[in-house]
């Protein structure tokens, strides 16, 4: 591909996003987990965009609040069709590392990351189906690896949240970044999990970092296709 590059080149399915009635440690938490996220895009209880959370602030923020304590509201979204270049300021401006994408009736079809933006100027109109994760330049024996389909997946406090439907790599490096999580039984959803959230893996079960409430919050997958 030649020409000009678009947001639709390079964003990704919406992972790292929270809801505005999260708790503040719920923030913290995800973010910790995998130091290269430094905001979250905050969406209401329609999925849909209403700011972002960042980092330096649930960093030092009191732990009892809700992410609608410290969020900052003002953030832009961004169209699919935009040019990059319309739009690589605005995460500096509004020191995010991560925009949200919407249609034209604001419904998210995805987001727009910075490490998107950087890997587009290095490497030209090459797009990257995934962000690269702390996990992408770890040892190869970290948990997150031994992942499969159809293990068990349980959250930090031990209760049961689903069953691995997939496993995701990232295109330029081969590294696992998301698993994809079935919650429930029937009429459950898939929700896609960063892969830095997963803390150890034994037999056929994997034991998040956070628990089912955090994981529930996510955007549903097929919402962010």
């Amino acid at each position: 591909m030649t020409g000009q590059t678009y947001v639709r080149d390079v964003m990704v399915p919406m992972t790292q996003a929270i809801r505005v009635t999260q708790t503040i440690v719920a923030a913290r938490q995800r973010m910790q987990g995998d130091m290269r996220v430094k905001s979250l895009i905050v969406v209401d209880d329609n999925d849909r965009p209403i700011g972002a959370v960042r980092y330096n602030d649930v960093s030092t923020a009191e732990a009892g609040g809700t992410v609608a304590d410290v969020m900052v509201g003002d953030i832009p979204t961004i169209s699919e069709d935009q040019p990059l270049g319309d739009v690589t300021g605005l995460m500096t401006e509004h020191d995010i590392d991560r925009l949200a994408v919407v249609d034209g009736s604001g419904n998210v079809v995805g987001e727009l990351t910075r490490s998107a933006l950087t890997q587009s100027e290095t490497h030209g109109n090459t797009a990257s189906t995934g962000e690269t994760l702390s996990d992408a330049v770890a040892d190869r024996d970290t948990p997150v690896y031994q992942v499969s389909q159809d293990m068990s997946v349980v959250g930090s406090d031990g209760g049961n949240i689903g069953k691995v439907r997939d496993v995701l790599s990232d295109a330029l490096t081969g590294a696992l970044t998301h698993i994809v999580v079935h919650t429930g039984l029937i009429f459950g959803h898939d929700k896609s999990v960063p892969a830095d959230l997963v803390d150890n893996v034994s037999g056929d079960q994997v034991q998040l970092k956070v628990d089912k409430g955090d994981i529930e919050a996510l955007p549903d997958l097929e919402k962010a296709e």
